[in-house]
């Protein structure tokens, strides 16, 4: 049994993301958008056109997110090298929303992490 997904919406972590952090790809400060993370678990949350809670969001100028979608998602964090939830987590643990920092040290992302680690294990070996 799965459990629920949970949704969380909250401009203030979308602009803490957006004006605290750089760019994941280039590093650049200058025009950084949160951007959601489509595919967060083997049941496909979010998927394609739609967006799963502002918990999975990091931070990627706005030529990067334009990139982002114009591929495979996955792929675009492999050639990367990295995980996007581990990211998310890490920058949730220090969110000026409570709700969102509360529910990353109560182990939230745990399942999601696991996840895209297994996916980019499996990638690799194929490689």
């Amino acid at each position: 049994m799965f459990k629920k997904t949970l949704i969380i919406k909250s401009k203030k972590h979308l602009e803490y993301i957006a004006r605290h952090h750089p760019c994941l790809k280039c590093r650049t400060t200058y025009g950084v958008q949160a951007t959601h993370i489509r595919t967060v678990d083997k049941r496909g949350n979010a998927g394609w056109g739609s967006k799963g809670g502002d918990m999975y969001v990091v931070p990627l100028c706005y030529l990067c997110h334009q990139k982002q979608h114009s591929m495979n998602e996955f792929t675009f964090w492999l050639n990367m090298n990295i995980n996007p939830i581990q990211i998310a987590y890490q920058i949730s643990l220090k969110s000026p929303v409570s709700k969102i920092k509360q529910l990353a040290k109560e182990g939230y992302y745990n399942e999601a992490i696991k996840y895209y680690q297994d996916r980019q294990t499996s990638a690799e070996s194929t490689a």
